[in-house]
């Protein structure tokens, strides 16, 4: 589901500007960079809207060629990382005309009533562009009142095509699910995240907003119902930065859901700081939340004060122990690569993850994204922009480490995910659910969904990672 855009369409539309979102769901890029072309050809926008994170962007880059090349559309990008480093869309013979820095609704909107390439456009907030060969950047945007978000602009895209049922969005547990926030922002600084990048990019006033704000939440009530009663999916993700910021938030969204009438069940992100209180985590769970999903990332204690986490170990094992206590699914992310990490880290967290026993792990090499404390403190030179694609999680390049062990990461990659069953011939975590999650999936009208989904889980995805460990086994790097 194309999530950021279907808010900042259903915005623009409800501003009366004529909108649309081209959402392909073919197996291949270049299938998909045809639909995208051949939609834009027909509607002939003024403007062509792309979001670029670290990684996509040489594909961004040529697509937005492709796009300039073929149809003469100006093409404004937006997200983390054109709002950190506007520079790296913004040069002689660029494709991309304007890159909207942070919060992108209010910016938008005066893009397209004010904008002229010909005219002094300094007055047009939270914006960059080229200006006789030098790139500007305009003043911060201020934050927008998130009661003015409006709907997402859910009739936009296939909505049957994205209810289908999947195991990535709650995470291994096959659901036919939503995704929705009920807040924007993080209150919390850790050094290797760049999802904040987009809100310090704002006019931070003092007395004005908080970087953190939460949506009014009879707006998240009424999305809910939407998503339930006219597109029927029988799930829903909170996918907030940190989801339930304070105790009274998780209160507020508990009973108003409860309240509502509501019969989907849901999943959230969060941290384990915001559960310190056994009759929280009850009132999530009577109000159908069946997994959570929490940035672990490390047993070791120094390593967490490193990256400035603002958790500690006894927080983490009570969040867990209250989860398993109200049979809550849960989800560990953990980070190899942090800075300073040895051996003795590793083993620290190998000893934790066997404490605190999550329902499912996932684990990825830590990489020092532009917009992150980790880009400025710990490289030794600026990353050129053509090697971006090089900062990946899952197959690192060994000039990023910030370890102090010499373990090659693939070697260590491999050896998590085999340790802790992310790589295995059945997945038995899709099976890890109560009586509320098999309940809600006999009712659905997307029984035979499941059923197919499950099937071929069943007989294609041990097939697919027999070629892992045969790769595996050929490499020899276990």
């Amino acid at each position: 589901m194309p999530f950021y855009y279907l808010y900042l369409a259903g915005y623009l539309e409800k501003k009366g500007f004529k909108v649309g979102i081209a959402d392909p769901h073919e197996k291949s890029i270049e299938a998909n960079v045809n639909i995208i072309m051949r939609e834009i050809k027909e509607k002939k926008p003024r403007y062509v809207g792309l979001a670029a994170f670290v990684t996509d962007y040489n594909a961004i880059v040529e697509l937005a060629k492709k796009i300039k090349e073929e149809t003469g559309s100006k093409i404004i990008v937006g997200n983390a990382h054109p709002s950190v480093s506007p520079q790296d869309f913004l040069y002689d013979g660029s494709p991309f005309d304007l890159v909207v820095r942070g919060e992108g609704e209010l910016t938008l909107e005066q893009v397209l009533k004010e904008y002229d390439e010909n005219k002094d456009n300094s007055r047009i907030k939270g914006i960059a562009y080229l200006d006789n060969g030098a790139v500007k950047i305009n003043g911060n945007r201020e934050f927008m009142d998130l009661s003015e978000c409006g709907m997402p602009a859910y009739h936009m895209i296939d909505m049957e095509w994205n209810a289908k049922p999947t195991k990535l969005i709650i995470r291994r547990l096959i659901v036919s699910t939503a995704v929705i926030q009920t807040s924007r922002g993080c209150p919390y600084n850790c050094g290797f995240c760049a999802s904040n990048a987009v809100w310090k990019a704002m006019d931070k006033v003092p007395g004005g907003p908080p970087l953190a704000r939460k949506r009014p939440m009879a707006r998240v009530m009424e999305e809910l119902r939407i998503l339930q009663d006219k597109y029927h999916f029988d799930f829903f993700y909170i996918l907030d930065d940190t989801f339930g910021m304070t105790e009274a938030d998780i209160i507020e969204f508990c009973d108003a859901y409860r309240k509502s009438g509501l019969r989907m069940l849901w999943a959230a992100d969060t941290r384990v700081n915001c559960l310190k209180n056994e009759k929280i985590v009850r009132m999530m769970k009577e109000a159908g939340c069946i997994q959570l999903d929490f940035g672990v990332e490390t047993g070791s204690p120094k390593l967490l004060e490193t990256i400035n986490k603002k958790i500690s170990i006894p927080e983490i094992v009570n969040a867990f122990s209250l989860c398993r206590k109200y049979n809550i699914r849960t989800f560990a992310n953990m980070l190899l690569n942090l800075p300073g990490e040895t051996e003795d880290d590793l083993e620290m967290s190998y000893k934790l993850l066997a404490r605190i026993k999550p329902t499912y792990i996932s684990v990825g090499v830590t990489q020092p994204y532009p917009g992150t404390a980790f880009y400025d403190k710990y490289l030794k030179a600026p990353i050129p922009k053509e090697q971006y694609w090089r900062l990946d999680r899952l197959n690192p390049p060994e000039e990023y480490r910030m370890s102090k062990h010499n373990i090659n990461f693939n070697t260590l990659l491999n050896s998590w995910w085999i340790k802790y069953g992310i790589y295995a011939p059945i997945e038995m975590n899709m099976f890890k659910a109560d009586r509320q999650y098999w309940m809600a999936v006999l009712r659905s009208k997307r029984k035979l969904a499941y059923l197919d989904f499950l099937l071929k889980e069943l007989v294609i995805t041990p097939i697919i990672y027999a070629d892992f460990w045969l790769k595996i086994l050929r490499s020899g790097a276990l």
